[in-house]
């Protein structure tokens, strides 16, 4: 991976998921998902497809010049009655995830762990779990923790595409 590639891989998730990019519905072998899309100026794209609601999962591809990565994901919420227990709602978790991604930019969902101070009752962090340089290959956790209860969790794999 290089770090153009992990550049845009952040760039483009504050652009999609926690941005302003036009987030629209696709049909993929006969299943409808999101998709995002994205173009800086310098003609390097990334694209991010999910199918996901409370849980699910999805892939990002970006190409840089003529290199090309993917990082995909899965994971999502607790239950809305677990979420209802601690007096706080998908929506909630959505806004504290968004905030990371917005603020921390290329220190999570890349290839070193990050665990900030907690805001509040909420507690984000992202730890790698296992790496292979000769593939290259990363794997990584997000978790978010709401007064000490796990709410939120994302697995992470970053790979090349040659």
């Amino acid at each position: 991976m290089t770090e153009e590639t992990d550049k845009l891989l952040t760039k483009g998730l504050q652009e999609g998921f926690a941005g302003r990019s036009v987030i629209q519905n696709v049909e993929r072998g006969g299943f409808t998902i999101k998709s995002s899309h994205f173009k800086d100026g310098d003609g390097n794209v990334y694209h991010d497809e999910w199918s996901a609601d409370r849980a699910g999962g999805g892939q990002e591809i970006v190409k840089v010049g003529e290199t090309s990565s993917t990082r995909v994901y899965a994971g999502g919420t607790i239950s809305p009655g677990k979420l209802k227990l601690l007096g706080i709602s998908e929506g909630d978790v959505m806004i504290f995830l968004k905030k990371q991604i917005t603020e921390n930019k290329g220190k999570i969902r890349l290839h070193t762990n990050f665990e900030p101070e907690p805001e509040g009752d909420w507690q984000y962090s992202y730890r790698i779990l296992d790496t292979d340089k000769e593939i290259p290959l990363t794997v990584g956790k997000e978790l978010i923790k709401y007064k000490g209860k796990l709410v939120f969790v994302h697995d992470f794999i970053i790979s090349p595409i040659d």
